[in-house]
């Protein structure tokens, strides 16, 4: 989460335009055998939202275990799978969301979300952020900004440390596991934040930012909340005697995102 000031467009510069492509050095039959293996087994991670084991991946994309094991790591590095060394299981990684996002936005979640998020702005007049969990961090989805000059500005797809922000905090308070690196430090606010509902980064994330942020249930698919949603602004704005407000505001919206979802 970073700062923001209302700037005229400009045109994209050379260094942020799309690279043209390249030679195609991936173009023999053993590149193309590669990646249609590697496709293979991320259908397999997909269809096995609760991790799978080494062998039985290979097993399913018709691969050998020591193949399967060599381009899961390859796609781990990418961020397209992970490895959970507790349960010893594979499964798809945040790289694979931020891409589905660009086919489709929502993926349910954002579609259902941005329309009450474009409410909680106008009630609040704050900007609105929708964020799930990927690994230990959090990643910004979307963002509904307000039309105040100074405002924060996350971009969809950037991740942050899930101890020191709203949303973070949110979705720990919430039971979201496993715990990460930091959160037994403050155990005494997620215990606040389950009882008053929602969580608040006191420019810990940003100097002169407050985030107030509320876990979205689960919706229909049940289990623990993966998604939260923030008002952010700077703490002029976002004082001490709004945060209750805000607070119940927050959580009033995760709670009929949870419910449409």
């Amino acid at each position: 989460m970073a700062w923001s000031m209302i700037t005229p467009p400009s045109l994209t510069s050379a260094a942020d335009a799309p690279s043209a492509p390249g030679p195609d050095r991936a173009g023999t039959a053993g590149g193309v055998q590669a990646v249609l293996r590697a496709l293979d087994l991320m259908a397999v991670l997909t269809a096995m939202p609760d991790g799978i084991g080494l062998s039985d991946a290979a097993r399913r994309a018709g691969l050998a275990a020591s193949t399967a094991h060599r381009l899961l790591n390859t796609l781990a590095n990418r961020g397209w799978a992970r490895f959970d060394s507790g349960s010893g299981l594979w499964q798809v990684g945040p790289e694979a969301f931020v891409t589905g996002q660009a086919f489709d936005p929502a993926r349910h979640l954002v579609q259902t979300a941005r329309p009450v998020m474009q409410r909680l702005m106008e009630r609040s007049g704050e900007t609105v952020n929708l964020a799930i969990r990927a690994d230990d961090r959090m990643l910004y989805l979307a963002q509904v900004e307000c039309a105040e000059m100074m405002r924060a500005f996350a971009r969809p797809g950037a991740r942050v440390p899930m101890v020191s922000t709203g949303v973070g905090k949110a979705l720990l308070a919430a039971g979201s596991l496993p715990t990460p690196a930091g959160a037994d430090a403050i155990g005494t606010e997620l215990d606040l934040i389950r009882r008053r509902g929602w969580a608040l980064d006191d420019e810990e994330q940003s100097v002169g930012l407050r985030c107030v942020a509320a876990a979205i249930p689960a919706g229909r698919a049940g289990g623990t909340p993966k998604a939260a949603i923030s008002i952010s602004g700077p703490t002029a704005r976002i004082s001490d005697d709004r945060l209750d407000l805000l607070g119940r505001m927050v959580g009033d919206a995760a709670a009929e995102i949870g419910r449409a979802l």
